[in-house]
């Protein structure tokens, strides 16, 4: 029903303007100590902007297309079980 439409836009929405983020996170957590220590002072904004200018803005948005497909998927499946029951309470 509608709730499962608005559940999953919202969630698709949700995955998708925090992709750039996930993105960075990942990076974080991959680079090597010598990494680490170099860009120690970066901020995450700064960060974001280097990965963007070195890489392309495409790249602060690679794996979108899964990771929304997936979010808007349980989205759905969320919000529908919720509405249903709410109705049966």
């Amino acid at each position: 029903g509608e709730g499962a439409v608005y559940g999953a836009l919202s969630t698709g929405v949700a995955q998708l303007v925090t992709t750039p983020l996930d993105v960075l996170r990942n990076r974080i957590m991959a680079v090597s100590k010598e990494e680490q220590d170099r860009d120690i002072k970066l901020s995450y904004v700064d960060r974001l902007a280097k990965i963007a200018k070195e890489e392309g803005v495409g790249e602060l948005f690679a794996g979108t297309t899964p990771r929304v497909a997936k979010a808007m998927l349980s989205g759905a499946i969320q919000f529908a079980t919720y509405e249903e029951t709410k109705q049966k309470i």
